[in-house]
């Protein structure tokens, strides 16, 4: 029987992270690279991940983390939350497990205090994440890494959410104004 838990980084159980970390591996050798080529973490501490799976007799079937930070934007601090290290192991696809954990990622996002949400993707997933209520911004602009020296993400597509009457009232800076979003990779 299919079963959906919840952890903490630090609860995260160590043969459920072992098998996180190889699929990561695997899809996104880009992140273990350099000093990240033996990394042990999912996600950066920093962007406060909580661990969401689909996992049967021990196995991981599916995953992704719920992330948050706080985003300067058009001289507004908003609240963001997101979807991060999104995966269904092949075997599984195509059977609904995926839709599944974003669905209920998604409605934990929209049960917290997030005055917006948003996440990168491939193109091609943009239909997938939208029927769960994440709308594409087409025209948005996001940068990565210092202010000084940012980098324009490329080959992905933002989608969001605007959840607070905050993150209403800005959705029009996001569709017009570049974003920062400061670290060293997307969400």
């Amino acid at each position: 029987m299919v079963e959906e838990h919840t952890y903490t980084s630090v609860d995260y159980p160590a043969d459920l992270k072992c098998q996180t970390l190889s699929f990561l591996r695997m899809e996104w050798p880009e992140g273990f690279r350099g000093d990240d080529r033996l990394r042990d973490w999912v996600t950066k501490e920093s962007d406060h991940p909580v661990h969401r799976v689909l996992v049967e007799a021990g196995v991981l079937i599916s995953h992704l983390n719920v992330v948050w930070k706080y985003l300067d934007h058009a001289g507004v601090t908003y609240k963001t939350y997101g979807l991060t290290s999104v995966f269904t192991y092949p075997a599984f696809r195509r059977q609904g497990y995926g839709s599944r954990l974003v669905a209920s990622g998604t409605d934990a996002i929209r049960a917290s205090d997030a005055d917006i949400a948003l996440f990168h993707c491939d193109f091609r997933l943009r239909d997938f994440y939208a029927q769960q209520g994440w709308e594409a911004l087409h025209q948005a602009v996001t940068y990565l890494g210092p202010p000084e020296a940012p980098s324009l993400v490329k080959d992905e597509i933002l989608m969001m959410q605007f959840l607070s009457p905050q993150g209403q009232q800005g959705r029009t800076a996001f569709e017009r104004q570049p974003i920062y979003f400061g670290s060293d990779s997307t969400w």
